[in-house]
């Protein structure tokens, strides 16, 4: 899946000269936690977050103090030179950022200009998807050897119920390195007959105990 599938395209920006007011402003209107600062070629300069904003507040501000706050121009406090994605990046390759240096949102640029943005909101709304979870079905777990053509053989006992498979995902299993656990969602919403099948072709079903 690409990046330019999940992202917004209707993305909201400042500028460095903009304030905090601005930004404060523009997050309540919107309902969103991040602006990218841009400059008057729409090139990206840096983003403010909701959190980037509290953090400045001083411990206690009020009268003139709080409009010197909120007066305050992004470039002092926006970061600089944040991570960014193209349109034509898999999706998966961009969590590993989300993962790695625990950012709450990225712009999406092209030829330098930006053209979107994915939140943390749209990674998760994308793993929901490829779960498949918001159709009906039931969750079966296999455990396994990690080696080629687990997948098919799976398949083809899907195939002779004439169960629909929804969705795969894999994980390895922290007790046995050499294994992984196989995680399919089925269309069926009664999975015994499955389960009752696969144990019969051998495959270590994981049942909750």
């Amino acid at each position: 899946m690409l990046v330019e599938r999940i992202m917004t395209h209707d993305v909201k920006t400042l500028t460095k000269d903009d304030t905090i007011k601005d930004a404060i402003e523009m997050m309540k209107k919107f309902s969103f936690r991040h602006i990218p600062i841009v400059n008057v070629r729409d090139e990206i300069e840096g983003i403010i977050s909701e959190s980037d904003i509290k953090i400045t507040v001083p411990e206690s501000i009020t009268g003139l103090d709080t409009q010197t706050f909120l007066s305050t121009p992004l470039s002092e406090v926006m970061i600089k030179h944040p991570t960014t994605c193209h349109p034509l990046d898999f999706v998966a390759e961009i969590a590993l950022d989300f993962y790695q240096y625990t950012i709450g949102a990225i712009p999406v640029v092209r030829n330098k200009k930006i053209v979107g943005i994915v939140t943390q909101k749209d990674m998760l709304n994308t793993f929901i998807e490829l779960t498949g979870i918001t159709e009906p079905g039931s969750i079966i777990e296999v455990d396994t050897e990690d080696q080629t053509g687990v997948i098919y053989e799976l398949g083809k006992v899907f195939k002779e119920l004439n169960i629909k498979i929804i969705s795969v995902s894999v994980y390895n299993n922290k007790d046995i390195s050499k294994n992984k656990i196989i995680v399919l969602r089925i269309q069926a919403m009664n999975p015994l007959i499955a389960i009752n099948k696969l144990k019969d072709k051998g495959f270590k079903v994981l049942e909750p105990q």
